[in-house]
């Protein structure tokens, strides 16, 4: 599948990846994600995550052809 991150993700990931292992859902992909980097795992544990332009929560079923937008929390005014 291929993951895209943004904002402060860009410190421990290219903004566009691929990840080969199979994962059923976003629970499984964070497992993966900290298995890359381990330092990026309490910021993964505040991203919400979307596919096909839709935020997903961790019951989603991926699947290996998805793409997988990754975003952290943000602010501003």
């Amino acid at each position: 599948m291929t993951i895209h991150v943004y904002a402060g993700l860009k410190n421990y990931f290219d903004t566009e990846f691929e990840v080969e292992e199979p994962v059923g859902n976003t629970d499984e992909l964070k497992q993966v994600l900290i298995g890359m980097n381990v330092a990026a795992g309490e910021l993964l544990s505040t991203c919400r995550f979307a596919v096909e332009e839709g935020f997903i929560d961790h019951t989603f079923k991926l699947k290996q052809h998805d793409t997988i937008v990754i975003i952290p929390p943000s602010s501003g005014g």
